[in-house]
């Protein structure tokens, strides 16, 4: 049999300090996902991971990409910086950043 290949624990997903730094409750975000607040609270604690299609709502629920979940709201990522830039800026940083490569 061949090995397992994957993660040997569940990748961090941040939804309760991204709920709190959006001002939302659990019941305030469980309302806007059509779920519970004790759903919620189970996402947070780990107790449960939601699926993609959770994440994507739950995303879609707080103004964010899916791959902000995986990321602290106080380090922003590139996209992140760059998401709503003007396309001149995104290019001059993708330039910055392959100088700094080499």
């Amino acid at each position: 049999m061949p090995a397992r290949i994957g993660p040997r624990r569940p990748f961090k997903i941040y939804i309760a300090l991204w709920r709190e730094h959006r001002g939302l409750s659990q019941q305030q975000l469980a309302d806007r996902l059509g779920t519970s607040d004790v759903t919620v609270s189970r996402w947070e604690t780990g107790k449960r991971q939601p699926d993609m299609s959770a994440q994507a709502a739950i995303a879609e629920a707080m103004d964010l990409e899916i791959s902000d979940l995986y990321r602290l709201p106080t380090t922003p990522s590139a996209d992140a910086l760059l998401r709503d830039q003007p396309e001149e800026v995104r290019e001059q940083a993708i330039r910055l950043i392959k100088a700094l490569r080499r």
